[in-house]
């Protein structure tokens, strides 16, 4: 299984914002869409980096920021910070590189170009569907190694 097919079921869209908006405009979308995640882009839709619910709510706080008054750019993940991943990578990869640094989002590239993000629990749920599905085939396995159906006639 490959992050492409995690994309093709949650869908591939993509919500972003400007790094010149305030953060406020970035908290309004955030809780309109329902999302954890949005990525940045400068005025020619250009990425620029990614800006989360963490980074609002820790950065802002820990900057005794207004949140009407700043820009994104002065808290978001620049690109260069950027966690990326592939769109041939697995799920089981990205679980473990968003566990290990701590993230909730990444960013999913198909050569130069973001085709979509995925959260942790995208990637949790699939995981453990796959994991579900393999238990069962084991399980139907060890109750009949062989495939063999065998009928009783009465």
């Amino acid at each position: 299984m490959k992050v492409s097919n995690i994309l093709d079921k949650k869908g591939r869209k993509i919500f972003t914002v400007k790094a010149n908006s305030t953060v406020l405009d970035a908290v309004k979308i955030l809780s309109d869409k329902k999302i954890g995640s949005l990525i940045v882009i400068n005025d020619d839709d250009d990425l620029e980096g990614i800006v989360s619910e963490r980074d609002i709510l820790y950065k802002c706080y820990a900057q005794n920021m207004q949140i009407c008054d700043k820009q994104i750019k002065e808290i978001m993940t620049p690109k260069n910070d950027l966690i990326i991943g592939k769109i041939d990578d697995t799920p089981i990869y990205l679980m473990n590189v968003m566990t290990e640094k701590r993230i909730r989002h990444i960013p999913i590239l198909d050569k130069d170009t973001i085709v979509g993000i995925v959260s942790i629990g995208d990637v949790l749920k699939n995981v453990l569907e796959s994991s579900e599905t393999e238990t069962k085939l084991l399980r139907e396995h060890i109750q009949n190694p062989f495939g063999v159906h065998i009928y009783k006639h009465e």
